[in-house]
């Protein structure tokens, strides 16, 4: 018989062995589970990018398929007005080209004189599209762009349009092509493992990275990120694991699980980020060229991070859109203007400020009670308020007649912004009782250049007249452009020459030096444009 010492021994040793035995497969099953998930989680933000990549390479498409239906004359006026028509149509394209015998012969902005040739393309896709991954486009210089060719078109894009996908944890996205020419990535990584995976490197993981790949019949997109973002995962699983009995374990994983799901992803991010009301607005001063002084200010929303970083509003406004999260965010937009600015508002009756409203909100007018009820219990003037939509806003002209009509009554200004991006219309100006209309930043831009887009400029400020809009115009970065437009009767510009957006402090105390320093009188009520104008043949 062993004696009691050795059972002792044998004894610990198995209580040890039962201890550490369950705790290392645990560990071993976490670290199994944790790289598993991390590779879904990066081949489903690899199929997202296809996807995205896949929605700018069909707008191409459409663009090529609209030119070839028709016989043009090559180059022709009409030929190259098609072209700038689809060009300012179109999100993804920023260019069409049109060659003859091999040489670029005019362009969606005009004949070309130079001795361009189309040149050897970087890679060929499957059905005939050849790509060029490095193109200066001919009208700005800017930086290279994607060129894709078919026929005697090619049209130009941003590399990085293809690769826009919002993203719940940090990682690098990047699309190649099916032979393993890198297209873009959205951030800078390993240069090996990238040309790697563009070449079709399995899904897989090595000391510090991991990654996963998907491709279609066009293009093979891959994601990349930190090996600790899968560790993270397994310390999480073992910390619910190791202390708690295998029923209460299940329990718990299932609920965390299902809310890391719901933290986690875009829309579940964005809803508790409203929930929490973890936005904040800055105002982008406008001003009046009459006088110099601040007339008003656009509210613009930003979402702040715990770290205090902001994310760009063009990454969650149309998340937010596509999710009808949308409505609960304009609400919160609106109280925090109201919140902000009401005791400013109040003092200054010639001072508006201008809101964006979501073309959803526009067509279905549910947020003007919201709007009314906090303008009244804040003592604030209707009229210091005014009422922006991109044109998407007024596609359904009824609607959106029977939403600008009880704003109006209201006394709100109603404007059309980022005018001529879209799809509008002399018709739909001419239609809506509209106040006042926005030049879009990159006609601004073309002021005083030879770029094709400028001689849009002035018939959009006659047209504007001859309706008896009011006009502000955007982006307004050079005292050239300022002259410009101040000589052609623009009433407001907003701009970097003035002021870029602004926090509340900063806008505060930049409205009250601007205007400690005006020259002029105050202008009346109508110039400033705070009281909607009589109705006018432009009203419908």
């Amino acid at each position: 018989m062993m004696n009691r010492r050795s059972i002792v021994v044998i004894a610990t040793v198995a209580a040890i062995l039962a201890a550490v035995i369950p705790l290392l497969s645990i560990a071993g099953y976490a670290r199994h589970r944790a790289i598993q998930v991390e590779t879904e989680h990066l081949k489903a933000y690899s199929g997202w990018t296809l996807q995205r990549a896949e929605q700018n390479f069909s707008q191409a498409r459409h663009v090529f398929d609209m030119l070839e239906q028709d016989a043009w004359a090559a180059c022709s006026p009409a030929h190259i007005a098609r072209m700038r028509e689809l060009t300012i149509d179109s999100q993804s394209v920023d260019e069409i080209g049109y060659f003859v015998d091999g040489q670029l012969a005019c362009t969606s902005w005009g004949p070309v004189q130079q001795d361009i040739g189309i040149g050897v393309p970087s890679a060929t896709l499957v059905d005939g599209y050849a790509l060029y991954l490095h193109i200066t486009p001919f009208v700005t210089g800017g930086a290279p762009l994607l060129a894709i060719s078919r026929g005697d078109y090619n049209v130009l894009m941003k590399h990085e349009r293809l690769v826009d996908v919002l993203t719940d944890t940090k990682m690098t996205l990047g699309l190649a092509t099916l032979d393993g020419q890198l297209i873009a990535m959205s951030r800078k990584a390993d240069g090996a493992l990238s040309q790697a995976l563009a070449r079709g490197l399995a899904d897989g993981h090595d000391q510090d990275l991991m990654y996963a790949s998907a491709e279609n019949t066009h293009f093979r997109a891959f994601a990349i990120t930190d090996r600790s973002t899968a560790f993270d995962r397994m310390d999480q699983e073992l910390l619910l694991l190791i202390p708690l009995g295998a029923g209460m374990s299940v329990i718990l994983i299932g609920l965390v699980v299902w809310i890391s799901r719901q933290h986690l992803s875009p829309q579940g991010a964005l809803q508790l980020a409203i929930k929490r009301k973890a936005f904040v607005t800055h105002y982008q001063p406008i001003i009046e060229l009459a006088t110099g002084q601040c007339a008003g200010a656009e509210a613009l929303v930003r979402w702040r991070q715990p770290d205090g970083s902001f994310v760009p509003p063009d990454m969650f406004i149309p998340l937010a859109e596509r999710t009808g999260l949308i409505e609960p965010l304009t609400d919160l937009v609106i109280q925090r203007v109201v919140d902000d600015l009401a005791s400013m508002l109040r003092r200054e009756p010639s001072m508006h400020v201008a809101i964006n409203i979501a073309a959803c909100d526009m067509q279905s007018g549910r947020f003007l009670p919201v709007l009314s009820r906090a303008l009244r219990g804040a003592g604030v003037a209707p009229t210091q308020v005014w009422l922006e939509a991109t044109e998407s806003g007024f596609m359904d002209v009824n609607a959106a007649r029977a939403t600008i009509d009880q704003a109006r009554q209201a006394g709100h200004a109603i404007a059309i912004d980022d005018f001529g991006t879209g799809y509008s219309s002399l018709s739909l100006l001419q239609t809506l009782p509209l106040d006042a209309l926005k030049i879009d930043k990159s006609f601004v831009d073309a002021i005083g250049t030879q770029a094709a887009t400028s001689i849009v400029v002035p018939h959009i400020i006659s047209m504007a007249h001859g309706l008896r809009f009011r006009i502000v115009a955007e982006g307004v970065e050079t005292a050239a452009q300022e002259a410009y437009l101040r000589e052609a009767g623009v009433q407001f510009v907003q701009g970097w020459l003035y002021s870029k957006a602004l926090p509340l402090e900063a806008f505060l105390a930049f409205y009250k030096a601007r205007n400690q320093r005006r020259t002029a009188p105050p202008p009346d009520t109508e110039a400033t444009g705070l009281t909607p104008p009589p109705a006018s043949p432009s009203a419908g």
